[in-house]
């Protein structure tokens, strides 16, 4: 059993705590962690940050103390109570939101950056079902693929109309991997230009607040995002050095071009 705790702090009730469920029971199945669902957006997160802790990136914020005082549940409050040796923060980008907290948002991915000390925010463009967004593995046009203005509202629909992976009860670890991959190309691609792997280092040197600026560029210019989930990195953060060994020698067993 491993001597970690991971918490993963998500937005939904059922698409992220079942994303995170089978992505540890197929690749880590002895990893222990807890889910806590935030139950609304990030930019309503965003806003209770802005009005009650204005400075919150300025010190040591305890991101598990400022829900425990907004959570009703003693259920819920007992899990944020606990220690953990790694938190993950899993939210949607919401492009089409009404109030929107953008440069909020931009302070919190700066300063949750770390998922062994204030936690690490991972953001998903433009919501969480972006994961599962290719007609097939491996997808070398994956890079192109946008969300419009036009597809945010329905974007679910798309994406189940799209996905030959809608049943994630059906994937195997060579799935959950090539999927990584093909979003660490993306982001790669957002950041560079370049729809390649990166190495290791260049992975480790991403500071996902310059994805969030390209993206939002995007967004206010020409009214699309690109598709990209960065949830998927845990598989990368848990054992960067493992996982990157293992794409580059055992590539060829996984659907990645």
């Amino acid at each position: 059993m491993s001597d970690r705790n991971l918490l993963f702090i998500v937005e939904g009730e059922a698409d992220e705590p079942k994303f995170i469920r089978h992505l540890f029971r197929i690749c880590y199945p002895r990893q222990t962690y807890k889910t806590y669902t935030y139950r609304t957006n990030l930019h309503t997160l965003a806003k209770k940050l802005e009005d009650d802790y204005p400075d919150f990136d300025e010190d040591e914020t305890d991101i598990c103390l400022i829900l425990r005082s907004y959570e009703s549940s003693d259920t819920k409050r007992a899990i944020l109570s606990e220690k953990y040796s790694d938190i993950f923060l899993i939210f949607d980008f919401e492009p089409q939101h009404d109030s929107p907290h953008f440069e909020t948002i931009r302070r919190m991915l700066n300063y949750f950056q770390d998922s062994t000390s204030q936690g690490k925010l991972f953001i998903n463009y433009p919501m969480m079902q972006s994961y599962k967004h290719l007609p097939a593995l491996p997808d070398s046009q994956f890079f192109k693929t946008k969300a419009t203005i036009s597809d945010w509202g329905h974007y679910k629909q798309i994406v189940d109309n799209i996905s030959a992976y809608t049943d994630i009860t059906k994937y195997t670890y060579p799935i959950f991997v090539s999927l990584a991959a093909h979003h660490l190309k993306k982001a790669n691609y957002v950041l560079t230009g370049s729809y390649t792997l990166p190495t290791l280092d260049e992975y480790c040197s991403w500071n996902l607040t310059d994805v969030f600026d390209k993206q939002l560029v995007y967004k206010n210019h020409d009214s699309f995002v690109y598709v990209l989930n960065t949830c998927i990195f845990v598989l990368a953060d848990y054992r960067p050095t493992s996982f990157f060994r293992e794409l580059r020698n055992r590539g060829n067993q996984f659907y990645i071009e």
